[in-house]
């Protein structure tokens, strides 16, 4: 972000300081539980939600050759994400175009080619069929001609994109991003290595991860003695950027900043910066380094969640890789306290005790963040459009 933006946010975590009875909105709001339990809502969600928009799927840094692979389940289809001989990323799909099975069994790591386990075709880093064993037997099938799938992709500010059938140009991403990118762009997250990848499944809806990173009213209660001791929690305020979300949580230092000069104020010496890309997508910027959190349903009630450090090439193995296992242990200790009370909270809405959640003036953010989802839910794949949310 630019000095003067800078600056402007560093203001307003002063004003928030000064007054931490300071309130994000009027009143306190309310939202029904079915969003975070019912089938329909789900099923609306992937259908209006994630398959119309990009998805941030690898770090650069995961891919970071030619041969470079990582694969997954992204909402029913295997992927294989990695970079050809020319050095461009591409996402294939993990299925043979013989009969289906998957070209590639392992996770991540790095390969010439990629050959099918049950009857050996196979195929270039581009997707391209290069050889088939007795191919007389397939006389209507030449070389180059059945190819893998593959699925429109962008890479860019340090990620490989998957993108909604045709909007498969940087302009497309742009556009999603809209005024955001600006902000993304600035991060420079292409010159950074992902550490530390953890992977869970959890029995719990997606939203609640990302919607436990944009408030802080929970901090002295349920992180009393790993995060609290570090953040001011009721100074936290964010801004939305069309369907994304720029929150600021200052820590306890900004109490000092007075002391010095205001052209020598620098908002990341006392505060995180948390960017949440619509939808399941949360970057949290800490000083010199990130938290990379993905919140990918897996069901209405399962959820599978990945945490990542995004740090600075070679560091993690050199002088400073004890400093980093320190960060990283604290950071996802603090990730999983909010998991277990994500737990419990899914197993409270399924006793009925709540038909809807009542958020204070402090968790006004959640309230914003809900009300993005139910504009694509209502619309025809867009926001604004009228309409009635599954489930109510």
């Amino acid at each position: 972000m630019d000095r003067k933006e800078e600056l402007r946010l560093l203001d307003r975590a002063l004003e928030h300081l000064r007054d931490k009875r300071k309130q994000l909105t009027d009143n306190d709001t309310r939202v029904g539980v079915e969003r975070y339990r019912s089938p329909d809502w789900y099923r609306a969600e992937i259908e209006r939600v994630f398959t119309r928009l990009p998805s941030m799927l690898v770090h650069t840094s995961e891919i970071p050759e030619p041969g470079s692979f990582v694969t997954f389940e992204h909402f029913g289809r295997p992927l294989i994400v990695t970079r050809d001989h020319d050095g461009t990323a591409r996402v294939l799909l993990n299925a043979c175009r013989h009969r289906g099975a998957r070209v590639e069994p392992d996770p991540s790591g790095q390969r010439r080619h990629f050959t099918c386990g049950y009857h050996a075709w196979r195929y270039e880093l581009d997707g391209t069929l290069s050889a088939i064993p007795s191919p007389h037997c397939f006389p209507g099938v030449e070389p180059g001609t059945r190819n893998l799938r593959e699925c429109p992709s962008v890479e860019a500010y340090g990620f490989v994109w998957l993108m909604p059938e045709g909007r498969s140009e940087p302009k497309d991403l742009d556009a999603f991003l809209g005024d955001f990118r600006r902000d993304i762009e600035d991060l420079n997250l292409a010159d950074f290595d992902v550490y530390g990848a953890e992977s869970h499944e959890w029995d719990i809806n997606w939203k609640l991860v990302v919607e436990g990173t944009l408030e802080g009213y929970h901090f002295p209660f349920l992180h009393t003695k790993s995060a609290n001791p570090l953040f001011e929690p009721h100074t936290f305020f964010f801004d939305s950027f069309g369907p994304h979300l720029r929150s600021i949580l200052p820590k306890r230092s900004i109490n000092f900043i007075a002391e010095t000069e205001r052209g020598e104020r620098r908002l990341l010496s006392v505060a995180n910066v948390i960017h949440t890309v619509f939808p399941n997508e949360t970057v949290l910027h800490q000083s010199d380094h990130f938290l990379w959190i993905t919140s990918h349903p897996l069901g209405p009630t399962r959820t599978l969640v990945k945490l990542r450090l995004l740090v600075p090439p070679g560091s993690a193995a050199g002088e400073e890789a004890e400093r980093w296992e320190d960060n990283r242990k604290l950071t996802y200790q603090v990730q999983y306290e909010d998991l277990e009370i994500y737990r419990e909270i899914q197993r409270g809405l399924a006793s009925g005790a709540n038909e809807e959640h009542c958020f204070g003036t402090q968790e006004f953010a959640l309230r914003t963040y809900n009300d993005t989802i139910e504009r694509y839910l209502l619309g025809p794949g867009e926001p604004g459009a009228p309409g009635e949310p599954p489930g109510c």
